[in-house]
């Protein structure tokens, strides 16, 4: 259930959202994307970017515990991935950012209030990848190859850090520490068909390079942490229609990026959560059709876990009216 007070991001945004829908019939796939050092982060919208900022922080406040969880041996992962993220975000946004040798300064714009942060990693208290996370909206994640040595990692690449915020429908707590395996279990036919795909390409990822992927489901809420798997059922089904869907539902789209470091061999993946009401969503050209056609071809058992079963045929109707 997503925790803390629900948030109100009603933005329609000038860059348009993702739209990662693909065409029937469905097929659970990988569907990585090589891209430039200059996609590893996304910042379109800087009103969006306060908001998201400034709820982060408030959920570290509360839920830091939940939030941030870390292996002593990620810790060096951790430590790459922070000098990583120190060189390049403000050399992509110096409007943003402005670094010296002992701090990272995040600079103030719309309704974001300035911060800085220190960047001596010999005397700094705030772990690497806390640090880490906390200058960006993305969460984070720090993937490491198995340990013979460990019965519970040694079977295959496993979760060893982690800051996320803004999960959907999952908690860092429950996943942290396990295998690939045992965290893509609930996915319907994870296992059938991406599995060994995923194990290979992470074995062979070749250093340096990143990679994109995207996810999708509609929400009957706008909150942006959803650290549970339940959903508000028939409550929902009887009070969302295809007249009011375009107001009761969000397009989430997750876009990850996969990043394989050179020194520690680690993977580093970035969450990025693109929240956009449905009503926002429908006016760009084709993609009431494409989501649409994409909700209509998902199999029951996926309809199920996304949790959009509830409200499937309210929202069909809804898309196509355009």
């Amino acid at each position: 259930m997503p925790s803390g007070q629900k948030n109100d991001c009603h933005f329609t945004g000038n860059h348009p959202p993702h739209f990662p829908f693909e065409e029937p019939p469905f097929r659970l796939s990988m569907g990585l994307l090589k891209v430039s050092i200059d996609e590893w982060f996304e910042i379109f919208d800087l009103e969006e970017r306060a908001f998201q900022m400034k709820e982060k922080r408030r959920l570290l406040a509360t839920y830091h515990n939940n939030i941030f969880m870390a292996d002593p041996s990620s810790l060096a992962a951790s430590t790459e991935v922070l000098n990583l993220m120190l060189q390049h975000l403000p050399s992509i946004r110096p409007d943003l950012y402005s670094r010296n040798l002992d701090t990272i300064r995040l600079k103030s714009h719309s309704q974001f209030e300035e911060e800085v942060w220190s960047a001596d990693l010999k005397n700094n208290r705030t772990h690497p990848l806390d640090l880490a996370a906390r200058l960006v909206q993305e969460d984070l994640i720090i993937m490491l190859p198995p340990d013979p040595k460990n019965n519970q990692t040694s079977r295959g690449w496993w979760l060893a850090a982690g800051s996320v915020a803004f999960p959907s429908r999952w908690s860092l707590r429950e996943k942290f520490g396990q295998p690939m395996d045992i965290i893509h279990a609930p996915v319907p036919f994870y296992k059938e068909q991406v599995q060994t795909s995923v194990d290979n390409f992470f074995n062979v990822m070749p250093c340096g390079e990143i990679y994109s992927r995207r996810n999708w489901s509609l929400y009957d809420n706008s909150s942006l942490r959803h650290d549970g798997a339940g959903h508000s059922g028939e409550i929902t089904q009887h009070t969302i229609t295809s007249s009011n869907a375009g107001e009761r539902l969000w397009l989430r789209v997750e876009r990850q990026t996969l990043r394989k470091l050179k020194k520690t061999g680690a993977i580093f993946f970035t969450i990025r959560i693109h929240l956009r009401q449905l009503k926002h969503v429908v006016h760009f050209d084709g993609i009431a059709r494409r989501l649409s056609k994409a909700l209509l071809a998902l199999p029951p058992e996926m309809q199920a876990y996304k949790q959009t079963d509830v409200f499937a045929d309210s929202a069909q109707a809804y898309l196509n009216k355009f």
